[in-house]
C-alpha cells in the first residue's frame, strides 16, 4: 500500500505546518464569532426575522454563484498563498463597514461583498494545505485541529463579551479578528505553482465533473455535511424546550468539537488503517445513527454521546474527504476540485436550510429522519464509488491510501 504522505524528495517551507495553522486560527475565530452573533448585531439595527434570514442566506448563493471561479483561479496564480494574502485583506476592509451602514439594503450588499471574499478562503487554505499533505508529508489533521479549536475559544470568548457589554461590541470584535488574519496572512508558506503534471483530467471544473468517483464521493460528502442543517438550526431550540440550560446547551455543543479535534489529531494513526473512502463510509454510518437515534429523546447521557458521533458525523466526513481529495486529484487542479466540492456542498446546504425549518414546523425533532434519510442516500452513492469505481483517477489502477 503507497504512502501518500511521504514527501517526494521535496523540502517544506520552514515551519510549513504552523504558519498555515495560524491563519486556520485567525480564519476561524473570525467564524466563530460571525455564526453565532453576527445575527444578534443584525436585530440591534433593528432587522426583523425575514430580513435576517435573508442577509444569513446570502452567503450561500454567493459561494455557489463566485467561490468555484476564484478557487479555480488560485490554481493559475503564481502562488495560492498570493490570492489568500488579497482575499484576508480584502474581508478586512469590507467588514469594517458594517459599523457605518443600516438599512437592510446597505447590510445586505456589505454581507454579499463580504461572503465573495470569505467563501473561497477555506477551499483556497484547504488545497494549499493538501499540496503540502502531498510533497512535504504534513498532516492535514494536525494543521486544521487548530481551527477548530480556535473556533471554541472564539464561541467562548464572544460569549463573554456579549455577556459584559453589546453586540456592537461583539461586531467590533469580529472586525478585529478579521484584520488579525489580513496582518497574519503574509505569513502563509509560498510553495509556488503546482509542479505535478498530470493526464487525462484537463483544465476548467467541467472535466472533474465528468469524473464519477470524484463527483459522486463530493455529492455524498456534501448530503453528509448538509445533514447538519436541522442540529444547526434547531438543535440548541429542542434542548432548550425539553428544560437544558444555555451552559449544558453550550457545553453539548463543545462535546462535539472536541472529539472533532481529537480525531484530527490522531488523523495520521487512523490513516494508517483506514483509507480515506472508508472513513466517509464510517462517518455516513455514524450520521445515519446520529439523526435517526434524537427522536429518541434519549436522557442527558444519550445526547452527549450523540454530539459525541460529530466526531464521526464531521469530523471522520471532512477529514476523509481532504485525504481523498489529496490522494486523487493532481496539484494543478486542487484548487479547482475544493471550489466543486464547496459549491457541490453549499447548494446541498442551501437546499437543506430551506426545508429543515418547515419540516421542523411539521415534524418537531421526529424532522431529523429526514438528515438520517440524507445520510443513507449519501451511503449509498458510496457504495456505487465502492462497486463501480474502486479505481485512483490518478494512477488508473491503484487504490491509494493517504498517511
Amino acid at each position: 500500500m503507497s504512502q501518500l504522505g511521504q514527501s517526494g524528495g521535496e523540502t517544506a517551507p520552514a515551519f510549513f505546518g504552523a504558519r498555515i495553522a495560524l491563519l486556520y486560527s485567525a480564519l476561524f475565530f473570525f467564524v466563530g464569532i460571525y455564526l453565532p452573533f453576527f445575527p444578534l448585531w443584525l436585530s440591534s439595527r433593528g432587522l426583523d426575522a425575514t430580513s435576517i434570514s435573508l442577509v444569513l442566506a446570502a452567503p450561500l448563493v454567493a459561494r455557489i454563484a463566485t467561490s468555484g471561479q476564484i478557487t479555480a483561479f488560485a490554481d493559475r496564480a503564481s502562488d495560492r498563498a498570493n490570492v489568500l494574502i488579497f482575499l484576508f485583506c480584502t474581508a478586512a476592509i469590507i467588514v469594517s463597514l458594517f459599523p457605518f451602514v443600516s438599512g437592510f439594503w446597505a447590510i445586505l450588499a456589505v454581507a454579499l461583498a463580504l461572503s465573495i471574499a470569505t467563501n473561497p478562503l477555506t477551499p483556497v487554505m484547504d488545497s494549499l494545505t493538501l499540496s503540502g499533505v502531498r510533497r512535504y508529508g504534513a498532516s492535514y489533521g494536525r494543521i486544521r485541529l487548530w481551527g477548530s479549536l480556535v473556533f471554541i475559544l472564539a464561541n467562548l470568548g464572544g460569549g463573554a463579551v456579549l455577556a459584559g457589554y453589546d453586540a456592537e461590541t461583539v461586531l467590533w470584535v469580529m472586525i478585529a479578528s478579521a484584520f488579525a488574519g489580513a496582518a497574519l496572512s503574509p505569513l502563509l508558506p509560498r510553495i509556488g505553482r503546482p509542479r505535478r503534471q498530470v493526464h487525462g483530467i484537463g483544465p476548467g471544473s467541467a472535466s472533474l465533473l465528468r469524473l464519477p468517483r470524484f463527483t459522486l464521493v463530493m455529492l455524498a460528502s456534501g448530503l453528509l455535511q448538509a445533514s447538519h442543517a436541522m442540529i444547526y438550526g434547531f438543535g440548541s431550540i429542542h434542548w432548550g424546550s425539553i428544560g437544558y440550560s444555555g451552559t449544558l446547551i453550550g457545553l453539548l455543543w463543545a462535546i462535539g468539537v472536541m472529539v472533532e479535534i481529537l480525531l484530527f489529531h490522531f488523523a495520521a494513526t487512523v490513516f494508517r488503517k483506514v483509507s480515506p473512502l472508508n472513513l466517509v463510509v464510517i462517518g455516513a454510518f455514524g450520521s445515519m445513527m446520529r439523526w435517526g437515534l434524537i427522536p429518541l429523546e434519549p436522557p442527558l447521557a444519550g445526547y452527549v454521546f450523540l454530539q459525541m458521533l460529530h466526531g464521526l458525523s464531521f469530523g471522520a466526513v471532512h477529514l476523509g474527504t481532504m485525504h481523498f481529495l489529496a490522494a486523487e486529484i493532481p496539484d494543478e487542479r486542487m484548487g479547482a476540485a475544493q471550489g466543486i466540492a464547496f459549491v457541490l456542498g453549499g447548494a446541498v446546504m442551501a437546499v437543506a436550510v430551506l426545508l429543515s425549518g418547515p419540516l421542523y414546523a411539521a415534524f418537531g425533532v421526529a424532522a431529523f429522519l429526514a438528515m438520517a434519510a440524507m445520510s443513507v442516500l449519501a451511503l449509498i452513492l458510496l457504495a456505487i464509488v465502492a462497486g463501480s469505481y474502486p479505481q485512483s483517477l490518478l494512477e488508473g489502477g491503484e487504490t491509494r491510501d493517504v498517511e
